[in-house]
């Protein structure tokens, strides 16, 4: 049986195929070395007794040693079966795993084993939140292999520490921690190491926007887990590579790398591989105007994040760590309690004179002991009211999740309606020279937008700020957009002035019968192919033209579009243009963000002037600088409003 049992964990590699044979036959081979576990110990408790115990005595060792061999071979499946555990997303059972793993290694002084299970304790506290547990847990792990010179899980352990910095984000703390862990990896040759820390290089790159080394390292880590048939390895190296390629707008191979990522996920089953690969590509095919994969994808997307409930995950590795804690503590006391019991033993035999005395003393324990016990009974029933009234606010707090989970999925669906409406970026392309458009939204769903249409020669493009943001201005910049379309390409209306006096009437006649004052300020501008004119409306806002290094200031009406105090008629302006002009149109988002040194609004003067100084620049890189000095000022204070900044090259 002994022999059977080596053979199996000899030829485990082979075995272990899949994910599902994997579970299979490592709890068969625990099976087989418990079983095993439990002939030798009665073998040895019958030797033990045996008349003939002398000549028993060397068995009985020999059958220990075999013991001891096979209680390795349990702790060594329960860390097998705590990584699996852990890649396919049942962290409650890979904790287990790890615990029963790292009871047995403690029992056998097995010190590679301890630093082992150590660090899968803190990977599973590291994927359910719990930083400072998991850092706790590392570098115990990293201690214990280093006392002994074991590189393996050194470098696993500096790895695991590196993520941690990483999401932190202590960028320099994490390269340090990765080199010296990749540096240890291919000192041991340990080949899926090094694929892993390229990997892990490669993504943190990637977060700090160098691209280039992000790219080599996705690139050789891929190289490095198609050697080793690793899908899971690649299917990250893939997925990583397609998002940078995403960002470059290199849509064909952003798809391509992404769809073999998710292909490698579905064959290996894990739920992590599937959800980043199809949110990469619903991004893609959302930006690339296939919204029905984009939606197919979305639908993967959450089905597979629903399936991974970190808050379970959670409580379940507290609770079993916290049963390890008190498993040790009993075990001690117990130990403790003994000794202090063969003490009193041998002074009540020796003091016989003091029996009295000390019968004396014992009734006063037995009376001490029965008010600790009444006020221990009082304490365990206000032990299980406060028990009841916590799992009672665990259960509201679970349903508060629930619900802004549902509000959240609805919002970012609302999202996804609201920018099939806004101007495509084709259309923009194929209408205007150069441009840019800096479009950030205070919440998910905006109060601003941008709209445009074609109708004929005459190409028209509206940027406006509804009433409100978030949710209510979402829906008016919804009606507002159906509004312009309706009278552009419904009733045929061409001039702007005259569009904007149709859409404040339908406002009036539909929403503001009550007195309501919801509408919206903004610029709607028309460029005539035909003539080559440019004219506009502008409704409490005004367009900014940049000619010759100088600001030109036009004119505006100074009411909105929609029920107000004055109801005067828009008014018609035109726009004279020449080559390398630069017309920026914008909401007042971004002027009216608080920041800078003294937490004031940035202003339009200052707007205007950062516009003036970059005017030259590429469409790109305005829209870089305006991002970055608007982020810049902004700081640690939240976005006020939702900013909306559009620039056109003439």
């Amino acid at each position: 049986m002994v022999k059977r049992t080596f053979l199996l964990l000899l030829f485990l590699p082979s075995i272990l195929w899949a994910q599902n044979t994997k579970v299979d036959s490592l709890n068969r081979l625990l099976s087989l070395a418990k079983s095993d576990t439990a002939r030798l110990r009665y073998r040895y408790e019958i030797a033990s007794e045996s008349k003939n115990f002398k000549v028993e005595t060397y068995e009985s060792i020999n059958t220990e040693a075999k013991r001891l061999k096979l209680r390795k071979i349990e702790g060594n499946c329960m860390a097998a079966l705590g990584n699996i555990y852990r890649n396919t997303g049942d962290l409650g059972k890979a904790t287990n795993c790890y615990i029963a793993c790292l009871k047995i290694m403690q029992e056998l002084n097995d010190k590679k084993g301890a630093a082992t299970a150590t660090n899968g304790l803190g990977l599973i506290y590291r994927a359910t939140g719990d930083t400072l547990k998991a850092i706790e847990y590392f570098n115990e792990a990293y201690e214990i292999a280093e006392g002994i010179g074991y590189k393996e899980e050194m470098s696993a352990s500096l790895n695991s520490l590196a993520i941690v910095e990483r999401n932190r984000g202590h960028y320099e703390k994490a390269v340090d921690y990765y080199s010296k862990s990749l540096a240890l990896r291919i000192e041991s040759k340990d080949d899926f190491g090094i694929a892993e820390t390229t990997l892990n290089l490669g993504t943190l790159y990637k977060t700090r926007k160098e691209m280039t080394l992000a790219k080599d390292y996705l690139n050789k880590s891929y190289e490095l887990f198609k050697k080793l048939k690793d899908n899971q390895g690649m299917s990250y190296s893939l997925n990583n590579l397609a998002g940078i390629y995403l960002g470059e707008k290199n849509y064909g191979d952003a798809e391509k790398y992404s769809k073999i990522s998710l292909q490698l996920g579905r064959e290996t089953g894990f739920p992590k591989m599937i959800r980043n690969a199809s949110q990469t590509l619903y991004k893609i095919y959302n930006a690339t105007g296939k919204y029905k994969d984009a939606l197919d994808m979305h639908l993967l997307f959450i089905k597979m994040r629903d399936s991974i409930s970190d808050q379970d995950l959670r409580e379940a590795s507290i609770k079993s760590s916290l049963k390890f804690d008190y498993d040790k503590k009993a075990t001690a006391d117990s130990v403790r309690v003994g000794k202090e019991k063969e003490v009193v033993a041998a002074q009540l035999a020796q003091e016989e004179t003091q029996r009295y005395a000390l019968y004396g003393g014992l009734l006063l324990t037995i009376v001490f002991g029965g008010f600790i016990f009444n006020r221990f009974r009082i304490t365990q029933k206000q032990n299980k009211i406060i028990e009841q009234q916590k799992q009672d606010v665990d259960q509201k707090n679970l349903l508060i999740e629930v619900k802004q989970k549902e509000i959240i999925d609805s919002t970012n669906y609302a999202k996804r309606i609201q920018y099939t409406l806004l101007a495509h970026d084709d259309l923009l392309k194929s209408n205007l020279s150069s441009h840019f458009v800096l479009f950030k939204p205070k919440d998910i769903v905006s109060g601003d937008f941008y709209w445009a249409t074609r109708k004929g020669d005459k190409f028209y493009l509206a940027v406006c700020d509804s009433t409100g943001h978030g949710v209510p201005g979402a829906f008016m910049s919804l009606l507002n957009i159906g509004f312009l379309a309706e009278a552009i390409n419904e009733k045929g209306i061409e001039k702007p002035n005259e569009v904007f006096e149709f859409v404040r009437q339908r406002l009036i006649d539909n929403i503001s019968k009550e007195g309501q004052k919801d509408g919206f300020d903004g610029i709607l501008v028309c460029f005539d192919s035909k003539t080559k004119q440019v004219s506009y409306a502008a409704a409490n806002n005004v367009p900014l033209v940049i000619s010759n290094n100088t600001i030109i200031e036009l004119e505006g009406d100074r009411i909105p579009v929609g029920i107000s105090e004055r109801m005067n008629t828009f008014k018609l302006h035109n726009i004279t243009l020449k080559p390398g002009d630069m017309l920026y149109l914008y909401t007042d988002g971004y002027a009216d963000q608080f920041g800078g040194p003294k937490g004031k609004k940035l202003k339009y003067k200052q707007l205007d002037q950062l516009l003036l100084s970059n005017h030259k620049e590429s469409t790109q890189k305005q829209s870089d600088v305006l991002l970055e000095h608007f982020n810049s000022w902004k700081g640690s204070l939240e976005q006020v409003d939702d900013v909306l900044v559009m620039g056109i090259k003439v």
